[in-house]
């Protein structure tokens, strides 16, 4: 009698990719676009409803930017508390304070709600990031990545544009919009978590239930709550700590930062003087600002996304960043000769363009320029923690120079030359790298 051959386990089923992917993009419409949508008009709101003052403006148009520092703190949090629970906290932090902004009746209670979810929305890219990674076979994140992030780009645009027109036909509306707005983000954090939850082995996160217990000699022990946020703050605090370090280590990365860096000077420049800009010199409704800005912006951002990652694989992520810095002097320009929404529009959409290969390499070059796999989040992590400190430097340095100059002219001068400074920096880059290969 023969024996019968041992049983083979069957290979688990496939995920639903396609599925998963029109679950997973819903979800960030849901959350990201709309929450962009929201947010990226209140300066004007703060100006043409509340009056606010120049600086008052730079107030509301700083914490997007600058508290992105904070998702270094949030890296090293989420790792402890898990994905599912992530993503309700950041629901509860970054979402639901926007509806508070709806019965706002002075400027500073429209600030100190949005504060408050800005340092919420700084965790977007590690919940973002991880969720993409989970879930996708890595043939797949790319093209899943490129799919999800276009498509929210382009509903922004159409949502920033809605949010205009309301605006312009009632001013209050946003008394309505905005609780609305935090309605659809709820259904898309839920569908998030359904997606991370039922089609990826995303960590739940330690037991919170867990109890205190005796050991053989009965001593009480920490719970595992407790050993959870002992072990948190760690992994909070190591990356800073770490920090300066691997920027002295890796004179390479480091290069590539400052150049960053400068850049990041004439964004912020410009970032902040827009909505002063487009208000005192240009005078345009709710509607034209989003017109031309917002959705001027996105739409040519996302036609170019796809050329910029061509680039990117040939000419690699320093040489095509430096492309697009050097294309990104001439944004600064356009916006001192703008002259009425027609000019602003042409502007936004040329910078949408140039900005294109920043977007792209703004993630791809820390990844490309880590050492090893293991590095890629702890570089990751400085990069985007630098973020939020030239955000805070330049931005109120462009307010302060045009306060002192009574002038858009000179700051936005100065922005240009940074981006020239900044593709300087960034070309020298590109003629060590080959070095850098070699050695890898």
């Amino acid at each position: 009698m023969h024996e019968s051959p041992p049983e083979v386990a069957a290979p688990a089923p496939p995920k639903p990719w396609l599925f998963t992917l029109l679950l997973h993009g819903l979800g960030v419409l849901m959350v990201q676009a709309v929450g962009q949508a929201t947010v990226f008009i209140l300066p004007v709101l703060a100006k043409r409803y509340f009056g606010a003052s120049d600086w008052q403006s730079l107030l509301i148009t700083m914490p997007p930017t600058v508290l992105f520092v904070l998702s270094i703190f949030w890296g090293g949090i989420f790792a402890r508390i898990g994905f599912t629970r992530a993503i309700a906290l950041y629901f509860v932090v970054a979402c639901l304070p926007i509806a508070a902004i709806a019965p706002a009746r002075d400027f500073w209670w429209l600030l100190v709600p949005h504060i408050i979810a800005s340092a919420g929305g700084a965790a977007w890219p590690i919940l973002s990031g991880s969720l993409l990674k989970s879930i996708y076979a890595k043939d797949r994140q790319s093209r899943a990545y490129s799919s999800v992030w276009g498509a929210s780009m382009l509903c922004s645009a159409g949502l920033g544009w809605l949010v205009g027109d309301l605006l312009t036909t009632n001013p209050e509306s946003f008394r309505a919009y905005m609780p609305a707005a935090v309605c659809v983000q709820l259904l898309g954090v839920w569908l998030l978590w359904h997606v991370g939850r039922r089609y990826s082995p995303l960590p739940t996160g330690p037991s919170m239930g867990a109890s205190m217990h005796a050991n053989r000699d009965g001593t009480r022990q920490r719970t595992a709550l407790g050993s959870a946020w002992g072990d948190a703050l760690h992994e909070v605090w190591s990356p800073i700590a770490h920090m300066r370090e691997v920027l002295r280590q890796d004179r390479v990365f480091a290069r590539y930062e400052g150049a960053y860096m400068t850049y990041g000077a004439g964004w912020m420049i410009g970032y902040a003087l827009l909505p002063i800009l487009a208000t005192k010199k240009l005078d345009l409704t709710y509607e034209q600002f989003a017109r031309s800005t917002h959705v001027a912006y996105l739409l040519a951002l996302v036609a170019c996304l796809y050329p910029a990652a061509l680039a990117l694989d040939k000419l690699g992520a320093v040489r095509s960043t430096a492309i697009s810095f050097f294309l990104l002097l001439f944004y600064p320009i356009g916006l001192i000769f703008a002259r009425n929404e027609t000019d602003l529009i042409i502007v936004s959409a040329c910078y949408g363009v140039a900005h294109a290969g920043a977007s792209v390499g703004w993630m791809l070059g820390p990844v490309s320029l880590a050492p090893s796999p293991d590095k890629v989040p702890a570089y990751v992590a400085i990069h985007a923690t630098l973020v939020g400190l030239r955000g805070a430097v330049f931005q109120f340095l462009g307010v302060a120079l045009y306060r002192m100059t009574d002038s858009f002219t000179w700051p936005l001068v100065i922005a240009s030359l940074a981006y020239a400074w900044s593709a300087w920096q960034m070309f020298g880059l590109a003629r060590v790298m080959p070095k850098r290969a070699s050695k890898a």
